[in-house]
């Protein structure tokens, strides 16, 4: 399955916020609803969802069946969703020196390079506010 098909500048993403269960001390400062974030988007054709997922030790890539879960709320209840079509710059380039979270990986697939912005709710933020 193609990701992205060449010359495929503006495209749709999926942001999903979302409560974590993981019990660790960075999570008291942040907003309940948006402690962790990760990125959807519909594989070419529409038969897929492709999930990149940042977890504590590893980055989670997988695809779920649109049969399954028809549509993104079906795909991931219980969170906040915006949906983004970003339009991607081949020749940009991106900081190198960041946090690499959840946030980092929504930020580089949406090319978005604010570079203070590291939390969900910050992203969220940026992303619905501008």
């Amino acid at each position: 399955i193609l990701m992205d098909l060449p010359g495929d500048r503006l495209q749709k993403w999926h942001i999903v916020f979302k409560p974590t269960r993981l019990k660790h001390w960075v999570f008291r400062w942040l907003e309940p609803y948006f402690q962790h974030c990760y990125a959807v988007k519909e594989s070419p054709g529409g038969q897929f969802w492709i999930i990149v997922d940042s977890k504590s030790c590893y980055m989670d890539v997988r695809i779920e069946s649109k049969r399954d879960y028809p549509t993104i709320r079906s795909l991931c209840p219980d969170s906040v969703i915006l949906s983004i079509k970003a339009i991607i710059d081949p020749n940009a380039y991106r900081y190198t020196l960041c946090v690499f979270n959840c946030v980092e990986v929504c930020k580089s697939v949406l090319g978005i390079r604010s570079f203070w912005v590291f939390t969900p709710y910050q992203l969220y933020k940026r992303l619905n506010h501008g």
